[in-house]
């Protein structure tokens, strides 16, 4: 193995001195948005990604064996940095990310532009149509769920429910609900 010349720099990173950290981040840049383009540039910006790669920087720098390195220092970082963009795509497909996605989904039209399903106005002609769209709304006879729907609308003087996930399933549900009677 050729000798690294960034062990030195690694060191004196490691004992404070903070113009090490400029030294490393210049010889390193190139790495740092090659695995940006090649792993998660469909995901995140490149700033988001540069200050997600300088905190993976600081903790290599302070686990790196600068007395005995098996590896040279940029591999040691491009391996972590690697993994650390895999954990990043992994966490993106989780249940619950596309749990997530699928709430906010719900909330947008073909455009991407919020809708308003309710009105925020006291005509009584729009207050009509809406109570007639509750009405004919299939809703669960479910305890729970009827509170929840009613906390939503603004009715129950009850406390507010924890937020949980059950309560996140019956929101879904009732916009669901509610979409279905609008557009029908």
């Amino acid at each position: 193995m050729r000798k690294d010349r960034l062990v030195a720099v690694v060191r004196a990173a490691q004992n404070g001195h903070d113009i090490a950290y400029n030294v490393l981040v210049h010889h390193l840049r190139g790495a740092i948005f090659d695995v940006h383009r090649r792993k998660v540039s469909s995901r995140m910006t490149a700033d988001d990604w540069y200050s997600d790669a300088l905190t993976v920087l600081t903790k290599c720098v302070d686990k790196f064996d600068t007395a005995t390195p098996r590896a040279k220092f940029s591999t040691y970082f491009i391996t972590a940095l690697s993994n650390h963009a895999i954990d990043l795509v992994r966490s993106y497909y989780t249940a619950k990310a596309n749990f997530e996605k699928s709430m906010v989904s719900e909330a947008n039209d073909e455009t991407g532009n919020l809708f308003n399903s309710g009105t925020d106005t006291y005509n009584p002609e729009h207050i009509y149509v809406l109570r007639d769209m509750l009405k004919t709304t299939q809703i669960a006879n479910s305890p729970e769920f009827r509170e929840v729907v009613l906390q939503l609308l603004g009715v129950s003087d009850t406390q507010p429910v924890i937020t949980s996930r059950r309560f996140e399933q019956m929101q879904y549900r009732f916009k669901k609900a509610m979409q279905s009677a609008i557009t029908t």
